[in-house]
């Protein structure tokens, strides 16, 4: 391990302690002409579904809107916290799963094609869940152990677990029993060129930025008191969206100053952000509401709120810029919305209660 990531393991410890004429004369040799890389209009797309009972996975066409397979996994036992922000390493979706039972946790790797488990890393034991988000351009993943009040850090390269992160349990709290402290993690790079890691720490109210290279605490922001920032993901403009759970707003906040730059109002319990492949629109998926809301994330003005059905909790994005995906949580069902005209034009039914989605772009 280098240096410096172990600057970063320390500093971590540290913080979380705390809280896109003429003509050529012929060539008689002249090769073919290139295949034009597709543009997002012509990209298709599958959607992966997960469920905790049968079928655990389920893959529907992006274009046709059809369940394509599904499959039970052997030895499965339950689904954490998986959404559109996993990490996909082009060939594998790297998922959370955990035993009830035993409350041992790992990450596994599943082949896209194959629907075939490749890998697992064992994250030891997990009361309750966990959050994957994606890796640093160091290739460092930040796994958030809900209840164990731990970050693990995984090697994406070498699939191997560097180390496990204590948090202090008794730092961010507010008389209640403590829950994350650090809730969840996404990475991105500013126009500065500093690798900045983002963590929330809901029951703390805060949201910190971190320096990849060097481990220093650049930034903290203080959210609203009770307003729980629970969750965040970076959106494409490497602006940070904050998920403020029970003060029901998204928070979103530049990437190197932590300003809030926006909250705006939401739904009853925001739980996720996702977005557009062109950086155009932000999706908020809601636990408490039967809305998906859609953000301009440019001016950052709310531009629908779509009816969908009960706790529509996450959300995915067709790369064609056509269809959005959401899932039905409690009705054993994907909603398919109309991105031109901000409508549900399909319902998928899926034969068991979704617990996690994820869009992969096809080649």
């Amino acid at each position: 391990m280098s240096a410096r990531t172990l600057a970063l393991l320390a500093a971590l410890g540290m913080l979380l302690a705390a809280c896109a004429g003429g003509v050529a004369a012929p060539s008689p040799t002249a090769s073919p002409s290139p295949t034009p890389s597709p543009t997002p209009k012509d990209q298709s797309a599958q959607v992966f579904v997960f469920s905790n009972s049968s079928p655990n996975v389920t893959v529907i066409d992006g274009e046709t809107r059809k369940i394509l397979r599904t499959k039970d996994l052997p030895g499965f036992k339950s689904w954490t916290w998986n959404d559109d922000n996993n990490y996909f390493d082009g060939q594998n979706i790297w998922l959370g799963h955990r035993d009830p039972q035993t409350t041992e946790a790992e990450v596994i790797l599943l082949n896209a094609d194959t629907l075939e488990i490749t890998d697992r890393i064992a994250l030891g034991k997990e009361p309750t869940t966990l959050y994957i988000g994606k890796p640093t351009k160091e290739g460092l993943l930040f796994v958030a152990k809900h209840a164990s009040w731990q970050l693990a850090v995984i090697d994406v390269k070498t699939h191997k677990l560097q180390r496990l992160v204590d948090v202090d349990v008794n730092a961010g709290t507010t008389g209640k029993a403590p829950q994350w402290a650090a809730c969840d993690a996404d990475s991105a790079t500013a126009d500065d060129g500093v690798t900045r890691i983002y963590v929330p720490t809901s029951f703390g109210t805060t949201t910190t930025a971190i320096d990849a290279a060097t481990g220093k605490v650049l930034r903290t922001l203080n959210h609203p008191v009770g307003s729980r920032p629970c969750m965040l993901t970076v959106s494409p403009d490497r602006k940070v969206w904050v998920q403020e759970c029970d003060g029901n707003a998204m928070a979103i906040l530049d990437p190197v100053t932590l300003e809030l730059l926006k909250r705006v109002p939401t739904g009853k319990g925001p739980v996720v952000a996702a977005f557009s492949a062109d950086g155009r629109y932000g999706f908020t998926g809601h636990s408490g509401d039967t809305i998906v809301q859609v953000i301009d994330a440019k001016t950052f003005a709310e531009v629908k709120r779509i009816e969908v059905g009960a706790n529509p909790d996450k959300v995915a994005a067709h790369p064609n810029g056509k269809w959005l995906f959401a899932e039905i949580s409690k009705e054993a069902a994907v909603a398919v919305i109309d991105m031109a005209t901000w409508s549900v034009v399909d319902r998928i039914p899926i034969g068991t209660n979704p617990t996690g989605i994820f869009a992969r772009t096809l080649p």
